[in-house]
């Protein structure tokens, strides 16, 4: 009868790890029920739930929440589906591949804040790109930035822009180690490319694209850097997520508590949210 020792390398570090992640949320969820201000140094007191009561009724975090939620959802769809698109389209074999995923891969390598500026002074609506070229077509300027109905959707371009090569990358990968041997005899059988796409090589990547919206539905949650540097949150709050919204709270109202209230409420929910997608994701196949 043979051991296996491998659990003697990876579970003190898994132990650690979650007694560590223990401590800092039992630390955290103490510090939320304190009314903890650093313009009141010293004078916190125990309030309990108080700071969640306030965040339900808060209508500003409540919008905030909405447009997190909607920003997530609509980021991590589109971002899948043009980089599922992309990946196929890559998937072959044509003159300069290498050289056309290595530039494809350049906005993943760009730090949020060069990608920000560089959309910001895009859509500029004096002097931007953008607008230049909807002038090209005979369309009139557009007040990106500056308008509360445009700014969330010149964010989202942006975050578009810059994440969908992850996804391409990851789908890429999971193309290129799935067995041809299915795609293959559907095509001996008379199946076309479409039936193909279809029927086998999209249910196969199923797990994988599921993977890859998770990770990008945490990071589009996570998101900040692209808020701040090309909109902090206006014009009239109409790209404020929950995230700025915390750290104006922490920052600008100096109100620490309710910030760590609003981290907290926005982390709970978030890990609700992703259990139930990876749940579902890897749920045991039926047999039979």
């Amino acid at each position: 009868m043979t051991t296996d020792a491998t659990h003697l390398f990876y579970r003190p570090v898994m132990v650690f790890m979650g007694a560590v992640s223990v401590v800092i949320t039992v630390y955290v969820l103490w510090l939320t029920m304190q009314n903890i201000s650093l313009l009141r140094p010293g004078q916190q007191q125990f309030v309990g739930l108080d700071n969640y009561i306030r965040l339900l009724f808060d209508m500003r975090g409540l919008s905030a929440l909405g447009r997190t939620v909607m920003f997530t959802i609509a980021a991590t769809g589109i971002e899948l589906l043009l980089g599922l698109g992309i990946a196929l389209l890559l998937d072959r074999e044509f003159f300069s591949k290498r050289i056309v995923r290595a530039l494809i891969l350049v906005p993943i390598v760009m730090t949020p804040v060069v990608v920000g500026l560089t959309w910001r002074f895009i859509f500029d609506p004096s002097s931007g790109m953008a607008n230049y070229l909807l002038s090209v077509i005979g369309f009139g300027p557009v007040d990106w930035l500056g308008s509360p109905n445009v700014a969330i959707f010149a964010l989202l371009i942006a975050d578009v822009w810059q994440w969908t090569p992850f996804v391409v990358l990851l789908t890429m990968a999971s193309l290129e180690s799935l067995s041809g041997d299915p795609q293959n005899a559907a095509r001996v059988d008379g199946a076309r490319e479409w039936q193909v796409l279809w029927h086998i090589t999209l249910p196969m990547l199923q797990r994988a694209l599921l993977v890859v919206g998770v990770i990008r539905a945490i990071d589009s949650i996570k998101a900040f850097d692209i808020f701040y540097i090309m909109t902090r949150g206006g014009p009239a709050l109409s790209t404020e997520t929950l995230n700025l919204y915390g750290y104006i709270a922490a920052f600008t109202n100096f109100d620490i508590s309710y910030a760590l209230t609003i981290a907290m409420v926005l982390t709970i929910l978030t890990n609700v949210a992703l259990l139930a997608v990876y749940g579902f994701a890897f749920r045991p196949q039926k047999s039979g």
